[in-house]
């Protein structure tokens, strides 16, 4: 597994403000732009974690999340969900396929993500030694 952060979103904007945050921390970001894209990503790379919006076009981040969770390949990827999807159901819904977490873009500013973040990052590179 690399150290690799893949960030699966179609907004731009969303994109540029993590890639720059996290690259000023040094962890690689790979970026997905939907969820198809995000899931062939996954798989190539085999990142250390992966955040995943919802809205997407071709497939949504639940869907890609199910494919993910159901694929040998991929099935210990850890997923955060970072999306503007608040209700209660959806969240249920994301953790009982398989997300370990799940964030509300408008509840935590960019640095609180990446503290969320950090721990899952920074144990794969002391287990890889560096």
């Amino acid at each position: 597994m690399s150290h690799t952060l893949l960030i699966v979103e179609d907004d731009p904007y969303v994109v540029r403000l993590y890639q720059r945050l996290f690259r000023l921390e040094k962890f690689q970001v790979t970026v997905a732009v939907d969820g198809s894209d995000g899931i062939k990503k996954a798989k190539t790379l085999k990142p250390a974690l992966i955040l995943m919006d919802i809205m997407m076009p071709i497939i949504n981040g639940l869907e890609a999340l199910k494919q993910l969770k159901a694929d040998e390949a991929t099935k210990d990827i850890p997923i955060i969900m970072l999306t503007n999807v608040g209700e209660e159901a959806i969240i249920e819904l994301a953790y009982s396929l398989g997300a370990i977490g799940y964030m509300v873009k408008s509840e935590f500013t960019p640095q609180e993500v990446l503290e969320r973040v950090r721990p899952y990052l920074t144990a794969e590179k002391q287990v890889g030694g560096e």
